[in-house]
């Protein structure tokens, strides 16, 4: 984001900007968006609800579409360097 200058000031407002400059652009694909959105929530509840729920199945689900989604991000900045 900030390499379009686009700005965010809070966690929920990253999440809103990349939706709206570059997943429905189709920059990043949806299912990254979901990726990301899934990811956010699991943050989001580990720090603010009492309890958060997160098992081996899970990680090992999610942690090959993080890496996709990492490895997607990355291509994006190198791209026009």
């Amino acid at each position: 984001m900030l390499k379009h200058h686009i700005a965010a000031t809070t966690h929920a407002g990253v999440k809103s900007m990349l939706g709206l400059h570059f997943i429905t652009k189709g920059i990043i694909s949806i299912e990254h968006g979901k990726t990301f959105n899934t990811l956010f929530e699991k943050r989001h509840s580990s720090d603010y609800e009492a309890f958060a729920y997160c098992d081996k199945a899970l990680v090992d689900d999610l942690t090959p579409l993080a890496e996709a989604f990492i490895h997607r991000i990355k291509e994006l900045l190198e791209k026009d360097k």
